[in-house]
């Protein structure tokens, strides 16, 4: 007759065995696990490198067009090729590539508030007028008077900040350094930033891309109806040059009163390239600042891939146009003064 083991004994064994089982289960979906982020890992690490080579691409198409545009074009307005509308292009692996370029110079400077500019008390007056007509804290102006002036002290406004910081006291890299200021919340930033741009501080208001609210803010004196009639008179041609808009009578009935922003232009020399990408389920989004030099060199100065969209000029009157015939993709940021610009 077989021994046969005792009852304590196997439930023990079998004890045993279930342990070893759970920890071969525990292996077994560990590695599974990781192979599947290693899989992931891998088809992330390929999208990227795809994406990024398409960025580029678009980027180099948008030199090329834009130094096109430079030898073509003594002037830079609304209605050239540059300034179309969102262009998409199909890829072979079955995504899509969507490039929009939109100008900077046509907005305001916030480096003109800066210490490197030779005119930040008249582009103070000007800031407080654009704050006012956008409905924007008019208590920003002062505090970024001050963020960039080291003899006001401001180092101690931001000493309870946690983590604390200080100004640095000089010029802007990117309109993103206003969420720096206590007076700028996301809300507020959402408003105000298609109406600015951080350029360097010599850099002149093209008045040919500008919308009615930046037009006003050249002169104390430039209401609603004067810088709605610029915008009508400058067409789909733009002025030829600054001499063609500083001839209006309102100038010349106010030459004692003198202008807050004296550096104007009618050509620009930096812009912004939004660009998207999407492969299969997976988007990158990156915004480029372009600037064209004098001898129509061009290279990008900032990439910055937390954009989700095109930051277009408010009232532009191309896009606010394709925006009317496609409501799904309408920018908040309209002008109201521009009859093309509301839809």
């Amino acid at each position: 007759m077989k021994n046969r083991m005792p009852a304590n004994e196997q439930g023990y064994v079998l004890l045993q065995v279930m342990f070893v089982f759970a920890i071969l289960m525990v292996i077994v979906a560990q590695v599974q696990y990781q192979q599947r982020i290693q899989v992931e890992r891998t088809r992330h690490v390929l999208f990227l490198s795809q994406a990024q080579a398409y960025a580029e691409s678009a980027e180099a198409i948008a030199e090329v067009g834009l130094s096109l545009d430079a030898q073509s074009s003594s002037t830079d307005h609304l209605y050239e090729l540059w300034n179309t509308t969102e262009a998409v292009f199909p890829l072979d692996e079955g995504g899509l590539v969507a490039v929009e370029i939109n100008d900077l110079q046509g907005r305001f400077n916030l480096n003109w508030l800066s210490m490197d500019s030779e005119y930040r008390s008249g582009a103070l007056q000007a800031f407080d007028k654009l704050l006012l007509l956008i409905g924007a804290d008019e208590s920003i102006a002062q505090e970024l008077y001050q963020w960039f002036d080291a003899d006001t002290g401001a180092d101690y406004f931001y000493a309870d900040e946690q983590p604390s910081y200080a100004p640095s006291y000089t010029a802007m890299a990117d309109v993103t350094e206003l969420l720096l200021l206590k007076s700028v919340d996301q809300e507020q930033f959402d408003l105000l930033s298609p109406w600015v741009s951080a350029l360097p501080a010599d850099s002149a208001l093209n008045i040919n891309t500008a919308p009615s609210e930046v037009i006003q803010t050249i002169a104390g004196y430039i209401g609603q109806d004067i810088a709605a009639k610029a915008v009508t008179d400058r067409g789909e041609e733009g002025f030829d040059a600054v001499t063609d808009f500083l001839n209006q009578d309102v100038f010349k009935e106010n030459e004692q009163s003198g202008i807050y922003l004296s550096e104007l232009s009618v050509t620009s020399d930096w812009f912004e390239l939004y660009t998207e990408i999407t492969l299969g389920e997976d988007t990158l989004s990156q915004r480029s600042v372009i600037h064209r030099d004098a001898d129509g060199g061009l290279t990008v100065t900032l990439r910055d891939r937390s954009a989700t969209e095109a930051n277009q000029l408010p009232g532009d009157p191309v896009k606010a146009a394709a925006s009317a015939a496609n409501p799904g993709n309408n920018n908040d940021a309209t002008s109201s003064d521009d009859p093309a610009g509301e839809f």
